[in-house]
């Protein structure tokens, strides 16, 4: 991977400062980032369906509760 020239040095700026890129250390830590979004996001996801089948599950058993103690009375 070529590194670019320094944008300064079309204006005749010589000291070099622009030279070191940095782009492979900023690179890495996107990946980084980008992974543990798309990780946290799963998990958010996750823990809602999560809930909205133990909601659904609890609803059902009280359901369930009210229809036999209907039946015995």
């Amino acid at each position: 991977m070529s590194r670019p020239s320094c944008p300064a040095s079309e204006f005749g700026c010589t000291c070099n400062r622009c030279a070191v890129d940095r782009e492979d250390d900023l690179e890495a830590l996107k990946q980084f980032n980008r992974a543990s979004y798309s990780l946290a996001m799963s998990l958010i996801f996750l823990a809602a369906v999560l809930g909205v089948l133990a909601a659904g599950f609890w609803n059902a058993d009280r359901v369930q509760e009210l229809v036999a103690h209907e039946r015995n009375v």
